[in-house]
């Protein structure tokens, strides 16, 4: 074969190679902008949801508090932010858990809230799921499931993510043997649903659905504790072992991204990435957005 149509041949097989692991995720995401918000009074935010169309978001910061806050919108992207509510997290006993340092009972990293209804955080270190009615509310401890007393210390539930359809997923920053377990929530007890491969060293520190009931995950690896890299990557949640990555950040070039919510403008799906200061001074917290191209 001439070296001209060999080249031609060898394109259009890693094209039809690329296009199905693309398949519902269209053509990729656009990282549309970034936002650096700075307050002295938040730190350590870990976990996001933005509701109201874009305009409003609810967060949790691993030192124990839940944060409500508006986002001004300028030309479509993020000019500035509002904070509207500051409440000290509950624990199962109705007290704050900011309260008892001890054991770090604080380390809250998971967010997933229901349209109206509860909401759920998962915590570090004392690994557990705790479901609110609502962010004044005491909660209530969901059972936990037996290997998450596998995880190493500060390496456990990191992320949490509710379906369209009302089930709850958990995912832990470190692998199982199997890879990252997919934890589901059935008739209030956790059960396996599968596991997402481990890639190029990226842990998950970050998950949140569409209203299409696709999947997104925010992982991260550094280097030295000193740079972050960051990737999103989307899968469907009955097939977690396919995974796509869809945007890798450069080494370094953002801070530590926790937290990522899914929202709808319209037909299009968007998403927020927002960084974890780390209690570092000045409180700088970056939120990146994305547009998720394609159906």
């Amino acid at each position: 074969m001439p070296r001209p149509l060999l080249k031609a041949f060898f394109a259009a097989l890693c094209l039809l190679c690329v296009t199905p692991a693309l398949g519902r995720w269209g053509q990729g995401i656009e990282h549309t902008g970034t936002y650096v918000w700075t307050s002295e009074a938040v730190e350590g935010l870990s976990a996001l949801e933005v509701v109201d169309g874009g305009v409003a978001f609810h967060a949790i910061g691993d030192r124990g508090w839940y944060l409500r806050g508006e986002f001004a919108r300028t030309g479509g992207g993020i000019s500035g932010v509002v904070l509207t509510d500051l409440l000290p997290i509950l624990g199962i006993d109705d007290l704050p858990v900011a309260a008892r340092r001890v054991g770090d009972l604080a380390d809250a990293e998971g967010l997933a809230m229901a349209p109206g209804g509860p909401m759920w955080i998962s915590f570090e270190r004392w690994t557990r799921v705790v479901r609110y009615d609502g962010p004044r509310d005491g909660g209530r401890l969901v059972q936990p499931h037996p290997s998450f007393e596998d995880y190493a210390d500060n390496r456990q539930l990191e992320a949490l993510a509710l379906h369209p359809d009302g089930t709850l997923y958990a995912f832990a920053e470190a692998p199982l043997d199997a890879g990252f377990a997919v934890y589901r929530l059935q008739d209030d007890l956790w059960e396996i649903a599968g596991h997402i491969p481990q890639r190029n060293r990226y842990a998950i520190v970050g998950a949140d659905f569409d209203a299409q009931g696709r999947l997104f995950l925010l992982e991260r690896r550094h280097f030295l504790g000193l740079m972050w890299q960051s990737r999103i990557s989307g899968l469907d949640i009955a097939r977690p072992d396919q995974v796509t990555t869809l945007w890798t950040s450069r080494m370094g070039r953002f801070d530590n991204l926790e937290g990522i919510a899914a929202w709808q403008d319209g037909p299009t799906t968007r998403l927020i990435a927002m960084s974890d200061n780390n209690g570092v001074k000045p409180g700088r917290t970056q939120f990146l957005e994305f547009e998720v191209n394609g159906p």
